[in-house]
């Protein structure tokens, strides 16, 4: 019952912003799951979520912009597990967590000296897209985040939000679709998760098509402080859980 409740609140949360569900769900799963268990239940629903809501966005998804994205996530896939493998994870979640807080403090002022950041149009680079991509392939594959560089990227740019959620969801989709064979792969993938995927699947579902209703009836404005306040806490709680472990 914990884990449905959890499941279906986070996912309303990635339903309406794009992202957060792993924020929001990982300590109560990890209360009750063993930690692989824990990820690979996250990654599985994660994967649930991001396909049932970004097959509604992809009208939504600037095609050349996200062919980047993509393409950049795959050359960044094997940096991550070279990462995994030979880095402190620790030490990774730590930088991650501090560039994090720092984004945030240059997005909020940046939002504060412009009132209006949505009006002149986003300026995506190829250059720039392609390394954001290679960066969020290598944080999945590492530590199972595509979120915050993807989604940080997209704000200082000024995506607006049908913007933001379209390509977060959709670039998810493909990300986490690769990280579950590697996972399974490398640790396998215990009957417990399968089953647990099985059981709270539906209720992912049902939470994001919820956050997904939501997320039109959203002003602009909320949106960019939503996104803000979760990816400033996704930097807070990184660097608290990692330092306190």
């Amino acid at each position: 019952m914990l884990l449905s409740g959890v499941t279906l609140l986070a996912a309303v949360v990635q339903g309406t912003v794009g992202f957060g569900f792993t924020l929001l769900a990982v300590s109560f799963f990890l209360l009750i799951l063993q930690p692989t268990a824990a990820i690979q239940l996250l990654i599985v629903l994660n994967l649930v979520i991001s396909l049932w809501v970004g097959r509604k966005l992809w009208r939504n998804v600037p095609r050349d912009l996200w062919g980047k994205l993509v393409a950049g996530a795959v050359i960044g896939f094997p940096a991550g597990l070279v990462l995994f493998r030979y880095a402190s994870v620790d030490q990774l979640k730590v930088g991650v967590a501090i560039t994090l807080v720092v984004f945030v403090a240059l997005l909020a002022f940046r939002h504060r000296s412009k009132p209006n950041p949505s009006a002149s149009p986003p300026i995506y680079r190829s250059s720039s897209s392609v390394g954001v991509g290679m960066l969020a392939g290598a944080m999945t594959t590492s530590l199972g985040m595509p979120g915050p560089a993807l989604v940080v990227y997209l704000t200082a740019v000024g995506a607006d939000k049908d913007t933001l959620r379209a390509i977060s969801l959709t670039f998810f989709a493909v990300t986490y679709a690769a990280a579950l064979p590697l996972q399974a792969l490398t640790f396998g993938v215990a009957g417990e998760v399968w089953i647990m995927a099985v059981v709270l699947a539906p209720v992912a579902a049902i939470g994001a098509q919820l956050g997904h209703w939501l997320s039109q009836r959203v002003t602009e404005s909320t949106f960019r402080r939503t996104v803000l306040v979760l990816i400033g806490a996704t930097g807070v709680y990184t660097l608290f859980t990692t330092l306190i472990a």
